[in-house]
């Protein structure tokens, strides 16, 4: 199985505590070579740097560093509280041959994602046809993605599915075609995969391994506990990528 890794990170965590996640390379060739070792077809990385300190300088190391292998592609991140400046970032990498989406994490930034600050970003999303991939942690963060993509066409992929929530977070969403699904977290809930494919359907779950933080061999794991069908392997760990962001 060669896998399509939509959950990346590019750049490192400071003061990452490797109790609670995984020592990996940090540097490109280390990162690049990860990828053959875990089978990895497809690769989307966002920008750490972006995230914590320089959006537009994070981004465009992150469009550097994605060129650096043919598997590798980059999402533009979007800061909720720089506006003008992440709608000219979008401008900037959207006819990028390395760009595969957007990425946004609204709790860091203490911005509900159905806030006016977000709506650029939603917009251009449903324009441009790639999916916004996105941080949803507390249970408040379902149910703003449900108004979005009740409003718009915006393809929004919940990454870590509200932790805890999930089963809650996933019967608020279920309803809407457009969200998608990317489940992983430190922690780990036993059944977990297999009730958010009973809520909302497995060709709406997406593999990501939030490498950086964890290495892939600990996220498949839990993958493995759902015991899924090959129908169901190849269609969360290649086709549904596939579909949602039209490789």
């Amino acid at each position: 199985m060669q896998y399509i890794d939509i959950h990346a990170h590019d750049g490192a965590f400071e003061n990452r505590d490797l109790s609670k996640y995984d020592h990996l390379g940090e540097t490109m060739v280390e990162f690049n070579r990860d990828l053959t070792a875990d089978n990895v077809s497809h690769c989307f990385i966002s920008s750490v740097h972006a995230l914590l300190k320089d959006l537009i300088e994070g981004n465009e190391v992150t469009f550097t560093d994605a060129e650096t292998d043919p598997r590798l592609f980059a999402y533009v991140y979007y800061h909720p509280l720089r506006v003008e400046e992440s709608i000219s970032e979008i401008e900037k990498y959207k006819s990028h041959k390395k760009f595969i989406g957007f990425k946004s994490r609204p709790v860091i930034h203490q911005t509900e994602f159905d806030s006016d600050a977000y709506r650029p970003l939603v917009e251009a999303a449903a324009v441009i046809g790639m999916p916004i991939l996105l941080h949803t942690w507390p249970i408040n963060d379902a149910h703003a993605v449900a108004k979005m993509a009740k409003e718009s066409k915006a393809k929004i992929i919940m990454v870590h599915a509200c932790n805890d929530k999930y089963a809650e977070a996933m019967n608020i969403v279920k309803r809407y075609d457009n969200v998608f699904v990317e489940p992983v977290t430190s922690a780990v809930y036993p059944g977990k995969i297999r009730e958010i494919i009973n809520i909302v359907g497995y060709e709406r779950l997406i593999f990501g391994s939030d490498y950086g933080l964890f290495s892939r061999s600990r996220i498949l794991k839990t993958y493995e506990e759902a015991n899924l069908s090959s129908v169901e392997e190849e269609a969360v760990y290649r086709n549904n990528a596939i579909r949602v962001f039209g490789l």
